[in-house]
This record gives structure tokens, sequence and C-alpha cells, in this order.
């Protein structure tokens, strides 16, 4: 890049060689990788993964990293997140000099909040914040009185009144528009992904069982409880194996207790967390990957299950609709658990033929998109 190029400053709570928070870490390495010959990429981020205590390996906190990034280097800040404030982001965005602030993510103090004050200060920045579906419905309705006190808040002082909207979806953009945010300036981008496996696994598929996956963080959102409570009343012999972080440990309790309660025909075992770089591994060892969210904008869990040639069960709150018609997977309604079961049985029943061309349909819904428009050229237009 040259000397000229324009300085970019990322801000995520979570980033490489953190893992564990899923797909915006992977989306803003796509990014990175993509664009960093024509950007001065920084990036400022926790020093801890998922659920973890303890600092990620290899890092120095409360410091400038050089990170090797597959073929990028770029300049990373670990915050210990302790003496968090506007003034500590006003210090850190002196020192970048940033001509564009990339704010992802929007239900955090330390990571919205203080940067959009800090900002302030600094008039000639543009201001860029990409939710990540955390403006949806299905996500503020999750603690929704605390949230509703922290929206009002940003609102009433005018933190988002100058900045530029980023949603990944169609979806996102008018659930958020709904309740008043993104309405003026806002883009809808979806995430860079990598290119899909070049033919499908074949998995053979018996009549009357079915192997599923979920794979995603563990929360209500996610509504893994509802998942188990569908699969607990199918008539034919269901295998889920669940990978993830457990974020809400009292909701994951919750689950295990009605895990311990499957009758003979169910299995549900949970493997853990996972990292990116094995999941399309994980995945091909089931025949589904399944999702009843109750909010996704994008969702990586779906786009590398639909790139691993893996069709997807999901609810119908993703931006990945019609996925029946396109051989490619099944939205399914998430307002009656009988209803639920009844279409995961359904599917469970079919035979091999029919299956085998939900893998290929599924592979070929991951081509079309990713092939279908130049989204690099549209996150150059972003930062433009």
């Amino acid at each position: 890049m040259s000397s000229n190029s324009k300085k970019i400053l990322i801000i995520y709570e979570f980033f490489y060689p953190a893992f564990k928070a899923g797909g915006i870490i992977r989306s803003l390495e796509n990014i990175i990788s993509k664009l960093d010959n024509e950007y001065d990429f920084y990036v400022v981020t926790g020093g801890y993964d998922l659920g973890e205590q303890i600092p990620l390996k290899n890092i120095e906190l409360d410091a400038w990293n050089n990170i090797q990034l597959k073929q990028s280097n770029v300049k990373v800040w670990y915050d210990r997140k302790k003496n968090s404030s506007p003034n500590k982001w006003k210090e850190i965005i002196k020192t970048v000099n940033p001509d564009i602030v990339y704010i992802n993510g929007f239900m955090h103090l330390q990571f919205l909040l203080y940067p959009l004050i800090a900002i302030q200060s600094f008039k000639h920045i543009k201001t860029i914040i990409a939710p990540r579906g955390m403006l949806q419905k299905g996500a503020i309705n999750v603690k929704p009185l605390k949230k509703f006190f922290y929206l009002q808040f940003i609102k009433s002082a005018g933190l988002t009144k100058n900045v530029r909207w980023h949603f990944t979806s169609e979806a996102e953009a008018v659930e958020a528009q709904k309740l008043g945010w993104g309405i003026n300036n806002a883009t809808i981008i979806p995430n860079l992904f990598h290119k899909p496996v070049s033919t499908p696994a074949f998995l053979y598929k018996e009549v009357g069982i079915i192997k599923l996956v979920y794979a995603s963080i563990i929360t209500p959102k996610k509504n893994l409880l509802y998942l188990i409570e569908t699969i607990a009343l199918c008539t034919q012999r269901i295998e889920l194996n669940i990978y993830g972080v457990i974020k809400e440990i009292k909701y994951w309790e919750e689950c295990k207790r009605l895990i311990a309660q499957m009758p003979n025909h169910i299995s549900i075992q949970y493997q853990g967390s996972y990292h990116s770089n094995d999941i399309t591994d994980i995945l091909v060892r089931h025949h589904a990957m399944i999702l009843l969210s109750k909010a996704e904008n994008f969702s990586h869990a779906i786009v590398e299950s639909l790139s691993a040639g893996r069709p997807v069960i999901t609810s119908e709150f993703t931006s990945w609709d019609q996925l029946e018609a396109q051989k490619a997977g099944w939205n399914i309604s998430i307002d009656d658990k009988l209803v639920t079961a009844s279409a995961i049985d359904q599917i469970a029943k079919m035979d091999n033929y029919v299956f085998e061309s939900f893998y290929s349909g599924a592979l070929q819904l991951a081509n079309n998109q990713y092939v279908a428009k130049d989204y690099v050229a549209a996150y150059r237009k972003l930062f433009g």
C-alpha cells in the first residue's frame, strides 16, 4: 500500500487469534485479506476469547501487536478491558489517526458506546457501524429492558447522528429500521466468505434416520433450547451433535436438563467448541446443519454449511429463504413445537437418492452467492 492509503480502524470485541465468537471474526479477517493492499488496517479488540479469563496466547495486552493474518500484516491492539473509558479511546484514535472507524456490533459499552463518545471529538473521521444482527427484534428481545435504556441513551445523545450503517442482509436492515436505526445512509453488503468446496462429500442417508449438527454460540437468540424441546417430540431416529461456546451458562443448564431426558431413539451430544478451520470436516460427518435462530443477519454457520455441500434446516428469521425451492435446505416454522417436530421428521424420512440432490443444491446455492456480485468492490465503495 502507498503512504496515501486510507487508514481504517476496525473495532470489535473479538479478533484473531480468538475464534470462539464465530462468524464476525472470519468476516473481518476476510475483509482485511481482500483489501489490505488498498487500505492500512488497524484493529482494536479484546485480549480474551469468548468466555475465557486467560488472555490470548502470543499477544501483548494494552499494546499494538504486528499480527500475520493469512497473507496480510495488520496492527492489532488487544485491550485488557480494564479502566476502559471514552478518554482511553480518544488516545487510541488519536494515535492511529484513522480516516474511517468501522465499528462491529452494537450492545457493548467498551466497544461501541465509549468509541462513539470519543469519536465526537474527531469531526474529520467517517464512522461506519455494522450492528451484526444486534438490532434485530429477535436479538433485542433477549434482556429487553436493559437494552431499551441503553439504546435510548445512544439515540437521545445523538451519537449515531452522522454515522453510515452497514447491514449484511435486507432482512437485517428492515428490522433495524423498523426500530428506528439505520434509516438514513445505509448500505447492504453480505459478508465475505471463502470459496465453497468443489464437490460435495456424499454421506449415505437411511430412511428414518438423520444426523444433524448445530454449530453456533449457545445463547437464547440461537434458540437451542427450543430445538432440543422439539427434537424430543420427533418420532424418527435423530442424532444431534452440538458444537459451540457456551455463552449463557444458565441457559445451557436448562438445555442439559432436557438432553438428559431424551427418549431412546434420540441422541444429543455436546461436542465442545470448534475452530473455524475444522468446520468443514465437522459438517461432512452429518446430513444437515440445523439452526432455528430467532434472528440472523447473515449467519456464517449457514453459509459454511452450504459451502460444504450440506443443506440447512433453519427458521424463517434469516436472510436465507426459499431454501427448499432451491433444494438447499428447509425454512421451518418455530411457532409450534409439534409443527417443527413434524417438519424435522419429514426430512428424516427422506431416502438417500432425494437427499443427495440436497447436497448438490446446497453447494449450488453457495456457489451462486459466491459469484453473484463483486462484494469486494462493494466494500471498497463502503470505505470510499
